[in-house]
């Protein structure tokens, strides 16, 4: 009888050391280096960071700022210490070499996660968990988005990504990633290297946003674009079967995802949500919004003392899922109490303390927002609207 595993290759079997050193001794030099990092359960902190853009830029920013921390790990074949970043480490690999295969797996999720949406038959089968309660809810949550890794039709996402890679060369590319989603593949063809003169996101939109007129070549590029090596490009990061993760379904929509910076109306906003310590949800503007009619109706008119029981709940809201919902998804304080209200009235403080805490799951609510998303909810839609979108959610998992 033949054996029925098969060895895998010398390629393979670099990749998955890679991986194993990044997921393991990486990972735990950044949990030091990122507090938010440091709240992500552990052995998903690669793959947290990989589908956060702006969580995987503190990364590397961190890993920049304290190159000394990493020393031990950045080493050669014989164990001498590497500091030139083309030079190959023990894994045959230069920095350079997996700096860029880090940045092609998260463009290659984002890309995933914006434009292809739900895959085929998935829509249907988030309508039948196979459990209750919270291991049930759980599992239903964070049901894996790429279920038909081996398909053979290529999607949006992955024709982005075709022939946006090449390109995807450096860490200070990760907070673009957002507004490389917008394009077209002709426009990534079109413009070849000169993509990498867009040194900052805020550029590349105004160029995206600037019309037929807008988007003309800038006089400066009127030179062919600098071909690039062609040496083997690096793949992106596959997760190690030992290891495999549960991972958030997919996230539509820019505004849905953590990549937006947090500037201008995004401060303001957060800044009536999130406590004086950055914490926790503020209180003091989501207590005067219950007792509200509007709010009240949206919620199911709940009598006094369930109203009370809500309030303690909201009250251990965390700032990872504020900034998630308030920020990043671009909710008000109307739409993200309810939505929130909603859920402590269904769910088990317990429960709802491991989604919505201080260590709520992070994979979770960008998961919730995916299938906010996917109902047609976005940052216009009403409260009550939301409310109604957790009770079909939560409905089934209510104490």
């Amino acid at each position: 009888m033949r054996a029925a595993s098969i060895q895998p290759s010398a390629a393979q079997r670099t990749r998955q050391a890679l991986n194993r050193t990044l997921a393991g001794p990486v990972m735990d030099k950044l949990a030091k280096l990122v507090p938010e990092l440091a709240w992500v359960p552990r052995g998903r902190e690669l793959e947290t960071a990989l589908r956060d853009c702006d969580l995987l830029h503190r990364c590397f920013i961190a890993f920049r700022t304290h190159r000394a921390t990493f020393r031990p790990l950045l080493v050669d074949g014989r164990g001498r210490p590497v500091d030139n970043d083309n030079t190959p480490l023990a894994c045959g690999r230069t920095v350079n070499q997996v700096i860029a295969m880090i940045v092609r797996s998260a463009a290659k999720r984002h890309f995933r996660a914006r434009l292809d949406g739900f895959p085929p038959g998935r829509a249907e089968r988030l309508r039948r968990p196979e459990g209750v309660g919270w291991a049930g809810m759980l599992a239903w949550m964070n049901g894996r988005s790429e279920d038909g890794r081996g398909r053979k039709d290529k999607t949006a996402g992955d024709l982005l990504y075709n022939a946006i890679r090449r390109y995807l060369l450096h860490d200070w590319q990760v907070p673009i990633i957002p507004q490389y989603a917008r394009m077209t593949p002709p426009e990534v063809r079109a413009l070849g290297s000169r993509i990498l003169d867009f040194r900052d996101a805020g550029d590349l939109a105004a160029w995206l946003d600037g019309g037929a007129e807008g988007r003309a070549m800038p006089s400066q590029w009127v030179v062919e674009p600098v071909a690039l090596s062609p040496e083997p490009l690096p793949e992106p990061m596959d997760l190690l079967p030992v290891a495999e993760l549960p991972v958030a379904a997919p996230v539509e929509g820019a505004a849905a995802l953590p990549g937006a910076a947090l500037t201008g109306d995004g401060r303001s906003r957060l800044s009536q949500v999130l406590s004086n310590d950055g914490r926790l949800i503020r209180m003091e503007t989501v207590v005067p919004l219950l007792t509200t009619p509007e709010l009240k109706a949206a919620l199911g008119h709940p009598g006094r003392e369930q109203l009370r029981r809500a309030a303690r709940a909201l009250a251990g809201t965390g700032s990872g899922t504020v900034r998630r919902l308030a920020v990043d998804y671009g909710l008000g304080p109307e739409q993200m109490t309810a939505m929130l209200a909603k859920s402590a009235l269904l769910l088990p403080p317990a429960v709802y303390e491991k989604m919505f805490g201080r260590k709520g799951e992070l994979l979770l609510i960008l998961a919730l927002i995916s299938r906010a998303k996917a109902a047609g909810l976005d940052a216009e839609a009403s409260p009550a609207a939301f409310a109604a979108f957790m009770e079909e959610l939560f409905g089934r998992f209510a104490r």
